[in-house]
């Protein structure tokens, strides 16, 4: 099985090339085939000369975005990408900011290979301040509303096979394209996989999550209910 992950950037210059390196190291040694796609999303520093200098033909490959197209927008950019050459047996995302420690993603991986149809972390130790755990809390207490049982249902990185990431074709373009896929999920019954992960504090650049965030995922979450 072959996996294609794809990483939005939005100014991690700082971090992205020690992240990648660790990603790329980890699934090399759990002989698990792979491309990276690093999306430069918009970037005004110097996230673009630091991914051309990691990429590597076919596995670790660079994409670059003139204006911010969004989180989801930037993840559904690298996976359109992948999508040209043939999808992936498996597909997915993750974030490079090196907050969750690459070594997640092989036992996610290995996950789908017994089965699960989608296998995501689960953040059980967190250290990206005070206002991220408010949000947080705000998101689970929405998802529980709507019926959702998966717990930290943003908690990346997220896999999924081939099959499911086509059946539910997720379009969010901002950050509730991680609850659109898993409210996607849950409904139509696939099997969804936990790792539990400590999230570790940032080293490098700030978080991407704003006040706006928090409105745009209220409005989707508003829409969803709607088309149920």
């Amino acid at each position: 099985m072959r996996l294609g992950l794809s990483i939005p950037l939005l100014n991690e210059a700082d971090s992205i090339t020690e992240v990648v390196a660790s990603m790329h190291a980890v699934l090399e040694a759990g002989d698990i085939e792979h491309t990276i796609v690093l999306v430069n999303n918009g970037s005004d520093d110097g996230t673009r000369d630091a991914i051309d200098s990691i990429a590597i033909p076919g596995v670790i490959e660079a994409i670059h975005l003139r204006e911010n197209v969004g989180y989801g927008g930037g993840i559904l950019t690298g996976l359109a990408h992948l999508e040209k050459d043939g999808f992936p047996d498996v597909v997915g995302w993750a974030w490079g900011d090196g907050q969750v420690a690459a070594t997640a993603l092989v036992p996610l991986f290995e996950a789908i290979q017994a089965g699960a149809d989608v296998a995501k972390t689960v953040r059980t130790k967190r250290q990206d301040g005070p206002w991220r755990k408010v949000i947080s809390a705000g998101y689970g207490t929405l998802m529980r509303l709507l019926g959702s049982n998966t717990r930290d249902i943003n908690g990346c990185p997220k896999l999924m096979t081939r099959d499911v990431f086509l059946a539910i074709e997720p379009t969010a373009v901002d950050w509730f394209l991680d609850a659109e896929l898993i409210l996607a999920a849950e409904q139509e019954g696939f099997v969804i996989a936990d790792h539990p992960v400590a999230m570790e504090r940032r080293r490098h650049g700030t978080s991407k999550v704003t006040a706006r965030t928090v409105a745009e995922f209220t409005k989707n979450i508003a829409g969803w209910r709607l088309r149920r």
